[in-house]
């Protein structure tokens, strides 16, 4: 399944348990494409890990103590300890280990416990601790978290500790994407947005799209040079602003229909369908098929398919930032990950969580996230280890816009998706279908 729709599912799951027992629990991925962790509950605290995370193979076999309870270890006896939570496995887990056996060899002065605690048990786990003024010094989760956390004082604010030039070495999205309310929540380490996957085998590089047009030029010319398209609006958004629309004003609202560009792309998704070789759809699993047995040369989607089309296609598989619309380039959504600090982290123990933050964030640690993982950093000055797939997706996220954390988008998703299936199936004009979602979310948000 995707990770966007394992994220979805357990977005509406936990904010359900939110409306029952007030505990806050943090859900959902946005519509896309990832594999993410299993829903299944399992912690992995014992032994205390010092400076060393939790391996892959540790993280694969919890303890028998796997509950969100048992994830809430006392503090750190001393002001030299630092206490990390975090969900990384497998490659990313390998990344963290040798992220964190430099710090110690950096900073000899700190011991770090650093626990492993399932991606499903991760969120309500340190919302009880935290709320409870215990839990970890710092926390590395997901941005959407951002939002519900930092409502209920969860978190420190960082505007004090990192000034503007040290936020100047991320990508600009990744620093907006980790900020709420005009303040600083966190330090990115990765993100991830969709941008443009080619099969050299079925279109050259100096033959992309460069404009929407062009896809549907393309296709014409010879259907095995079309596109598959993944009609949820978390893929699509990136054509809003293409053409010359926006999501929101200024105080939430949605004004989608206070300009043409959304009705004039919805219009042009309509005509790329009726094209031989371009597929619409909100099926990514058959998208994805199709792609990997050659039907097409184009597909969006994120980095979460790397592997398995690199797996597929070797290094005729390309990335390529999307095509610019009339009115500007593509402007996908990003979303970031980062290192988070407790707002209960002791005066003690705040510089060395600090230090922590900063070395987990780093150039140097960004690179081994790049290296091991394949994860894309969210620092400038990562060295991405000469993967052009991580490069092409670097490209992208020079115009990408930090997904955003209005209370508003929880009403948008659903609407938003009406809207685009309305103007491809016909049941209402494009310009019908605009005016009818932001009519309605805006209903929904009391706007």
């Amino acid at each position: 399944m995707s990770r966007f729709r394992w994220r979805l599912f357990w977005t509406l799951a936990l904010l359900n348990v939110l409306a029952v027992s007030a505990v806050l629990v943090i859900t959902t991925r946005w519509p896309e494409g990832w594999s993410n962790a299993s829903p299944t509950p399992s912690t992995n605290l014992d032994p205390v890990v010092e400076v060393v995370p939790t391996t892959a193979a540790a993280a694969a076999t919890p303890t028998a103590e796997s509950t969100p309870e048992a994830a809430q270890p006392a503090r750190p006896p001393d002001a030299t300890t630092v206490e990390l939570w975090h969900s990384w496995s497998g490659s990313e887990g390998d990344a963290l280990t040798n992220i964190l056996s430099r710090f110690q060899q950096l900073r000899p002065d700190i011991r770090v416990q650093s626990h492993f605690v399932a991606y499903g048990d991760f969120a309500q786990a340190y919302t009880e601790a935290a709320r409870a003024r215990g839990g970890p010094d710092l926390i590395m989760a997901p941005g959407w978290w951002l939002r519900q956390l930092a409502a209920e004082d969860l978190l420190l604010p960082l505007d004090t500790w990192v000034p503007a030039n040290e936020r100047a070495q991320f990508i600009p999205a990744t620093v907006e994407n980790l900020t709420w309310r005009g303040r600083l929540y966190g330090l990115p380490t990765h993100y991830e947005l969709v941008a443009l996957y080619f099969n050299r085998r079925l279109l050259a590089d100096d033959n992309l799209p460069a404009t929407t047009d062009d896809i549907i030029d393309l296709a014409q010319a010879s259907p095995s040079q079309g596109i598959g398209i993944y009609t949820n609006f978390y893929h699509l958004f990136w054509a809003i602003p293409a053409y010359g629309s926006a999501l929101f004003d200024e105080n939430g609202r949605v004004v989608l229909d206070k300009s043409t560009g959304t009705a004039q792309f919805l219009s042009w998704l309509l005509r790329a369908q009726e094209t031989p070789g371009i597929f619409t759809a909100l099926d990514y699993g058959m998208l994805m098929e199709r792609f990997k047995k050659e039907e097409y040369a184009l597909f969006i989607d994120g980095p979460w398919s790397i592997r398995e089309l690199r797996e597929r296609f070797g290094d005729d598989l390309g990335v390529a930032p999307l095509p610019d619309g009339p009115g500007g380039p593509a402007r996908p959504w990003l979303g970031a990950d980062g290192v988070f600090l407790n707002a209960a982290v002791p005066d003690e123990r705040l510089e060395h969580a600090l230090a922590l933050a900063r070395h987990i964030t780093g150039a140097d640690s960004a690179s081994q996230l790049a290296q091991i993982a394949g994860r894309l950093p969210a620092h400038k000055d990562a060295d991405l280890g000469g993967d052009a797939l991580l490069t092409g997706f670097s490209f992208q996220a020079d115009t990408a816009l930090a997904l955003p954390h209005h209370a508003e988008m929880d009403e948008v998703w659903g609407y938003a998706e009406e809207m685009i299936a309305q103007a491809l199936d016909r049941a209402a004009t494009p310009e019908e279908a605009v005016v009818q979602a932001a009519t309605l979310i805006n209903e929904a948000n009391e706007k």
